[in-house]
């Protein structure tokens, strides 16, 4: 009896140590995380925490022409340029640009059905050797070189006479709706810089859709 008594003192006694001292430890951690978050933001570069991408992202035009049948997609877009996009290219990252078509057929009371997603993908890189801006297709064949990034920057950003569809996949009564935006993304990041952005958030952007009725 006196050992079952003995007992429960000392387990009273231990919860009531831990009722005192774990919002202590928690306060104490608490403070120990907000301090380490606080040095962790000190050490990180400025350009780091900006947003890389920043400039301006737009569908700048986009028609398409009946070709035999076929639609055909003439589109330009502006891409973004700044001091560290020309860094990175440079330091070895490539960048990956994607123009994206829509076309949807409108339905009165129900969401409108998908007919056509395509991508055009290009890639954008630096050339060490040769000294010149490489734009790649999406199957890594090279499309061009160009001495200077704006010639790049533009090269991507034409699209001419993409066939997008075809008119035997349109119904004759339904109307629909084409949308088409530009997007630009890191791609290849060497080892060396692996450690520093690769969790960053800044090098993801799309533009806005640019809609509009697509001609029968």
């Amino acid at each position: 009896m006196a050992s079952i008594m003995l007992a429960c003192k000392r387990g009273a006694s231990r919860t009531m140590w831990l009722e005192h001292t774990t919002p202590r430890v928690i306060a104490w951690c608490r403070r120990i995380a907000v301090a380490l978050a606080f040095a962790w933001a000190l050490l990180i570069p400025t350009s780091v925490l900006a947003d890389e991408l920043d400039g301006p992202l737009d569908v700048l035009s986009a028609y398409v022409i009946v070709d035999n049948g076929v639609y055909k997609l003439v589109a330009r877009a502006a891409y973004p340029l700044n001091e560290d996009i020309r860094a990175a290219l440079k330091d070895g990252v490539s960048l990956q640009f994607d123009f994206q078509t829509v076309v949807l057929r409108q339905r009165r009371f129900w969401t409108d059905a998908t007919v056509v997603d395509l991508n055009v993908h290009r890639d954008l890189s630096w050339h060490m050797v040769s000294e010149r801006f490489v734009v790649r297709d999406a199957e890594h064949s090279e499309v061009g070189s160009y001495t200077t990034i704006d010639q790049a920057l533009q090269a991507i950003g034409s699209i001419d006479n993409w066939p997008v569809m075809v008119e035997s996949q349109l119904e004759s009564a339904a109307t629909y709706q084409i949308k088409v935006r530009a997007s630009v993304r890191r791609g290849n990041l060497p080892d060396a810089l692996r450690s520093v952005i690769w969790w960053s958030d800044g090098w993801h952007r799309n533009s806005a859709w640019y809609a509009w009725q697509l001609p029968r």
